[in-house]
């Protein structure tokens, strides 16, 4: 019924404009709450959609607003249980109460309240006073008090326990301070306990002390003369009392009626009641005059299944007179009416299923939203499980790393300390055999009686020996130092060699490039091979050039000879020649490849034919250093 009221304005008027809102635009949820209370009873529909909307948008923040759910949980309930939706409005207030905590109990008595009126409504008796009780207990607000008390003294009414009721009617007027309206209600149930012992006569007049003592120039909502209305209604369907006493009774109604509801509708809806208590009585002239009445209150505002029942009372009454074209008249208006209160009839179910869309929508954002809450904490959970893991797998990693670290370095360490006493014994591998050739030189000279050349050689050889022992115990020597050790071996192999070979020595890095360090004895091994396996075996004199240049951060040395070629010097080699050049130039590929790996530096040697087109194809070999500083 009270969907349909709020709807009347539909029936020639038209709907009531709500202001629009998009789902899209970001809107304060605090305003949408406040526009929907000022439209709820107009257009409880989209009142509903912008609570929703009010509650989507506090779910789309990370903190959740508990206050602010609160008073859209109770809004809705209150939109509900003004339609008559009792069983949503229940739901409604039981999400308010589960967003409060222990220490707000008494913001939970007017949801208490809320719920034992729309279980009262729903008849289920006994959870309805439970929850008035439970209002009364936590709360002190005397209007809350008086309300709850009147809501149990409904529910002994509705048990018919007429001595209840009247004990919790005295309760309310002996304890409470009460306004006017609040004893006509209570002088309302009075009547009505009057009923159900059938003391007419006393109900009665109850209902008239009921009447009188509403406030005059005061306009009072619906629910608050709810239990006026109910007695009303009970005195005109009490079977103990006449036709005259019921016309009475509605006739004091009317009298009263301005102070209670003066809207044209609720007059004429009284007057066709007067008409139908007249009629009953075979008064049809009383009855005339009240439809008569009723016509005129007719208006563009008037609900159509009202106007449908004024204009078929209004045509019932003329056919009863013989008044044909009149009946007809009031029967075509009566007709066209109707077709619209069923018209208005659909508008309303198809309010009531945008509402129950609205409220489904509405779960399942709740359903969704406690599906979200709980994965987050089960999320939470499982990441602080798997926290608690990784920190304790990273620990052992971290402790298997450091192990790993250290041994790795203790196994490099060793690695490196083999490969130094390596690349040390290889170095001193050098010095037998050049020794040996240098004797072997000295002894040529005696041999051929040539002391002063002997002698000569001595001396130069004892020089380049103290270079060579000096030198043989570093890991690395300065460029000059080792330019100076080639330069003087040089030397001493052309003296022994002089008819043999002519040699160019050229150096032109500059200065600043001279104290690089480089291992010892690199170049030397190549020179002497150079001397003794290529030029020694040539016919004719031979020539030997070495040359040193620096390009693209790194030092070119370049050492070739036109000798016989390295394939005609092995042909000629002797048993113990091949075996000393194996592992002569093993030994300088093997420190190169352990100077690269423990340095990690990048030295390259490179052997190839000189003159490939020629009889003597001689040797070139390409020996590059970088330029960087040793990296010990």
């Amino acid at each position: 019924m009270a969907v349909c009221l709020l709807l009347s304005g539909q029936v020639i008027g038209q709907k009531p404009k709500s202001k629009s809102y998009s789902k899209s635009r970001q809107v304060d949820p605090t305003q949408l709450l406040e526009d929907a209370r000022r439209i709820m009873a107009q257009d409880p529909t989209t009142a509903i959609r912008l609570v929703e909307e009010a509650i989507s948008s506090t779910r789309r923040k990370k903190k959740r607003d508990l206050a602010l759910e609160y008073e859209a949980y109770l809004l809705l309930g209150n939109i509900y249980e003004q339609i008559e939706q009792f069983e949503l409005a229940i739901q409604r207030y039981e999400q308010a109460a589960e967003t409060l905590g222990k220490k707000e109990m008494r913001r939970k008595a007017p949801i208490e309240l809320s719920l034992g009126r729309c279980l009262l409504a729903l008849g289920q008796l006994e959870e309805a006073e439970q929850r008035f009780n439970s209002c009364l207990q936590i709360t002190n607000d005397q209007a809350l008090r008086i309300s709850c008390l009147e809501g149990i003294a409904d529910i002994q009414l509705q048990k018919e326990n007429a001595k209840q009721t009247v004990l919790f009617l005295d309760s309310i007027e002996n304890n409470y301070p009460l306004d006017s309206l609040g004893k006509a209600r209570n002088e309302a149930r009075r009547s009505q306990v009057y009923l159900q012992q059938n003391r007419y006569s006393e109900a009665s007049e109850s209902f008239k002390n009921s009447l009188n003592t509403l406030p005059k120039n005061q306009e009072i909502k619906e629910s608050d003369y709810a239990p006026i209305q109910q007695a009303q209604k009970e005195i005109l369907d009490y079977s103990g009392s006449s036709n005259a006493d019921k016309i009475e009774a509605q006739s004091n109604v009317n009298l009263n009626f301005s102070r209670i509801d003066n809207s044209d509708e609720k007059q004429v809806i009284e007057n066709l009641k007067i008409a139908d208590l007249y009629e009953k009585d075979e008064n049809f002239l009383e009855a005339e005059k009240f439809v008569a009445v009723s016509k005129t209150l007719i208006n563009p505002g008037t609900k159509a299944a009202v106007a449908a029942e004024v204009y078929k009372k209004s045509a019932d009454l003329n056919q009863r007179r013989g008044e044909v074209e009149a009946a007809l008249d009031d029967l075509e208006k009566y007709i066209v009416a109707k077709e619209q209160a069923i018209q208005d009839e659909e508008l309303a179910l198809r309010t009531q299923v945008e509402i129950v869309k609205g409220q489904k929508q509405i779960d399942i954002q709740q359903r969704d939203y406690d599906l979200e809450e709980k994965d987050r904490a089960l999320l939470a959970s499982q990441l602080r499980t798997q926290q608690i893991i990784i920190g304790l797998l990273c620990f052992v990693l971290l402790g298997s790393l450091i192990y790993f670290y250290f041994l790795y370095k203790s196994i490099q360490g060793k690695r490196k300390a083999n490969q130094l006493l390596l690349l040390k014994s290889l170095r001193t591998q050098m010095n037998p055999h050049f020794i040996f050739n240098a004797l072997n030189s000295v002894n040529n000279f005696i041999a051929k009686n040539d002391e002063k050349a002997a002698n000569k050689f001595l001396a130069e050889f004892s020089r380049l020996m103290r270079k060579v022992l000096d030198y043989s115990q570093q890991d690395f020597i300065s460029f000059e130092e080792e330019m100076e050790l080639n330069q003087l071996y040089l030397k001493l192999e052309q003296y022994r060699f002089r008819d043999k070979f002519e040699y160019t020595f050229e150096n032109e890095v500059s200065a600043n490039r001279q104290h690089i360090e480089v291992p010892p004895m690199l170049i030397q091994p190549f020179i002497e091979n150079a001397v003794w396996h290529g030029l020694r075996y040539k016919t004719s004199p031979g020539k030997l050039d070495v040359r040193v240049t620096e390009a693209k951060q790194q030092l070119l040395i370049t050492i070739k000879d036109n000798g016989i070629g390295r394939a005609k010097s092995k042909a000629l080699k002797t048993a113990n020649q091949k075996k000393y050049n194996s592992t002569g130039l093993d030994n300088v590929n093997k420190r190169i490849e352990l100077i690269n790996s423990i340095y990690e530096k990048n030295y390259r040697i490179e052997v190839n034919d000189a003159y490939p087109n020629t009889e003597d194809i001689g040797t070139v070999v390409h020996i590059t250093i970088p330029l960087n500083a040793k990296n010990i």
